[in-house]
């Protein structure tokens, strides 16, 4: 039986949440019929046009100009140098109850073209099978496990713990569910030559409807929504799986933040706020495995928009107007990526406009570019061996941004009003 406490917290959170919905999708709907006008001052005419058909448009070519430059950077894969041997390089992978998965990264990495590479396995103290798992695989030359012990529960203090623990010239982190590319450590030293932190592309394998809903969604969230952001800033995402970074560089910023429910966004911020040069490493990216369930794929959306809510809330506190112009701006960017999410559903109200008004040109377009420019993506990673070929899941490509949208509603509001701590973990499988 459920407590009265706990019963009466999920049902405001529900409210709350059913309540902020509604509220964000009549105010798109409502602002979409406002009438806007254009003045052309070299020709004598004024141009008059709905508040929807504009932010629809702009959204498309939005998505259009972005997905430009990824594909761009993308196209840069054959111009990565790889360093054999630059340096000891002590791969970190921080597991629970990752067992039936851990085989994944391990034999991936000791594959690795990189000579000078080790493997240390970090698991947690109340999961026997997976030290069990980690003791097995470390019987392997190149391998090694401990058990995080200095900060239990925590990815970011298995992570801490090992680096403490380890004297490697270069630390890079990866999941125990990543299929890491030979050539990615070799490749990410190499350019370590000139940077601080190394951040590597991860692909969730589309191996069925909702593991393709979870593709469609990190090219369109984790990639190509960014591509702007990186070129007329320095911020760069810096995460913690799939990065290769120098010992240096965790010092500098005291390593991951172990009370931060997303230690990665935490950490980005963290990189960009000391002036850390972090560079992205397209090329060789790593397989992951995706959610497999709606159940998973939701909660696990959720737990990241609560962490990004939750480090939104610490970069505001700590604000710092007249130091460095990184500082604020590195708020004014945690905001603008809540606030993206939260308000991503007024744009499905911008097209039910449209619908309404029998705009259907302009409906039909936004949605026809964001669909093909993504099928493109997929077709570029598919002949390049990464995934699969695309099939009719990518049909629902358009109901990602919105559906996104609405878990980021459920998580913001639920840690302004009811989060009490508590985190999701999906299930993952071999």
């Amino acid at each position: 039986m459920v407590p009265l406490g706990n019963r009466a917290t999920s049902l405001l959170g529900s409210l709350v949440f059913l309540g902020v919905s509604a509220l964000l999708l009549a105010f798109g709907y409502i602002t979409g019929f406002v009438t806007m006008s254009l003045q052309i001052n070299a020709i004598p005419i004024a141009v008059g046009f709905l508040e929807a058909e504009f932010s629809v448009l702009s959204f498309g070519a939005f998505i259009l100009v972005s997905a430009a430059v990824f594909l761009a950077g993308l196209a840069r894969r054959s111009n990565a140098d790889l360093a054999a041997d630059a340096g000891r390089v002590t791969a970190v992978v921080p597991v629970y109850r990752d067992a039936n998965v851990l085989e994944r990264s391990v034999e991936s990495l000791l594959e690795s073209d990189y000579e000078d590479l080790e493997v240390l396995v970090v698991c947690e103290p109340d999961d026997p099978r997976t030290q069990d798992r980690a003791a097995q695989l470390a019987k392997q030359e190149g391998v090694d496990y401990l058990v995080n012990t200095r900060a239990p529960g925590s990815k970011a203090g298995a992570i801490n713990y090992a680096v403490e623990e380890t004297d490697g010239e270069y630390v890079a982190v990866f999941d125990a569910d990543e299929r890491v590319d030979e050539r990615f450590v070799p490749a990410a030293v190499a350019k370590l030559q000139g940077s601080d932190v190394v951040q590597g592309r991860t692909v969730p394998e589309p191996t069925g409807l909702v593991e393709s809903f979870a593709y469609y969604e990190s090219v369109l969230l984790n990639y190509v929504a960014l591509r702007l952001l990186y070129v007329f800033t320095e911020f760069r995402m810096a995460a913690s799986r799939a990065v290769v970074l120098r010992r240096e560089a965790l010092s500098a910023v005291g390593g991951y933040d172990e009370g931060m429910l997303t230690e990665d966004f935490a950490f980005a911020h963290e990189c960009y706020r000391e002036r850390l040069d972090v560079t992205e490493l397209l090329a060789y990216p790593s397989q992951i495995d995706a959610a497999h369930t709606v159940r998973d794929w939701w909660g696990q959306r959720k737990r990241w928009m609560t962490g990004y809510a939750q480090v939104l809330h610490h970069l505001l506190a700590s604000v710092r107007p007249l130091t460095d112009y990184r500082n604020p701006l590195s708020a004014v960017i945690g905001a603008a990526t809540v606030l993206g999410s939260l308000f991503m559903l007024t744009v499905l109200s911008k097209f039910a406009v449209l619908l309404v008004v029998g705009a259907n040109l302009l409906f039909v377009v936004p949605l026809a570019a964001i669909a093909g420019v993504t099928y493109l993506i997929h077709w570029l990673d598919h002949a390049r061996g990464t995934v699969s070929r695309p099939g009719w899941p990518g049909l629902l490509v358009p109901l990602v941004l919105p559906v996104y949208s609405l878990a980021a509603v459920k998580a913001v509001f639920e840690y302004l009003f009811t989060w009490t701590g508590e985190w999701y973990r999906v299930s993952k499988e071999a």
